[in-house]
């Protein structure tokens, strides 16, 4: 099949060979199950994992990013990690009253996995599922960079298009000492927010964040503070069964394209 495929092509069959991989895969792995060379398949990974749909954990192998999720929930069946994220997620958008979003980090970036409204929710404001935006912007981005190991934070700060923001190291230590992130109108005009890290239980790195954002009206500092437990509630519930599934050592299979996993579906 080596020579049978063109660029583009290659590139979307490499991203479908490692999606039906036990997750990571290695580079012999993936090159193996797309009938490609180690070359070709090792360049076709570069190109995805430079547009966040592939992630590159280290010795580990290369595992489906998490812009290659987000684009799965809108074009496909609605996968097992939606379903298992939705009652925590929708229990904390009716207690503040406001959307919730869950973020997935996605290489230097994070990306909007799912949103979820408040019962007779006034105005949806903000971030759409699939949105992706750097880890030094906003609080969805700056919860996970917080707690990240120092060599991956430098590596998303040397990454970043953007001048570095004066105080960029000082909010970060600010977050690490509370344990969340406050933004206001850092992604989108009028809107704040608030977000906490999910953690993995075994590495305690973050893998994620919740963020409970609304209008700057109804959403002022005060307002935003009062929702800090509950937003931490949200994240121990929902941080062990994300892990599983996105995890180094997790033993979760994706099926192509359709990332789906039966034994997490809730009973």
């Amino acid at each position: 099949m080596d020579d049978e495929l063109s660029g583009p092509a290659r590139v979307l069959h490499v991203l479908e060979a490692l999606a039906g991989l036990e997750q990571p895969a290695n580079l012999d792995v993936v090159a193996a199950k797309a009938g490609l060379s180690k070359s070709k398949a090792y360049r076709s990974l570069r190109v995805l994992q430079d547009e966040g749909y592939v992630d590159h954990v280290g010795r580990s192998g290369y595992r489906v990013g998490s812009r290659a999720v987000a684009l799965s929930s809108l074009i496909g069946p609605r996968p097992a990690l939606l379903r298992l994220a939705r009652p925590a997620m929708a229990r904390l958008a009716a207690s503040a009253s406001e959307t919730t979003h869950l973020h997935l980090r996605s290489g230097t970036h994070r990306v909007v996995i799912m949103s979820e409204d408040p019962p007779h929710n006034p105005d949806r404001l903000g971030s759409t599922v699939g949105e992706r935006s750097p880890l030094t912007s906003g609080c969805g981005g700056t919860s996970i960079l917080a707690f990240l190991p120092d060599d991956q934070a430098r590596e998303v700060l040397r990454g970043d298009g953007t001048p570095k923001r004066n105080g960029l190291d000082a909010l970060l230590a600010r977050i690490r000492e509370t344990g969340y992130a406050l933004s206001f109108s850092d992604n989108h005009p009028a809107l704040n927010g608030i977000a906490a890290p999910i953690f993995d239980p075994d590495s305690g790195r973050a893998i994620g964040s919740i963020s409970i954002a609304g209008h700057e009206k109804r959403l002022p500092e005060r307002a935003l503070l009062r929702l800090v437990d509950p937003l931490r509630a949200a994240c121990a519930d929902l941080a062990p069964r994300l892990a599983a599934f996105l995890g180094p050592n997790s033993s979760a299979r994706l099926t192509p394209l359709d990332v789906t996993v039966q034994n997490l579906l809730p009973d």
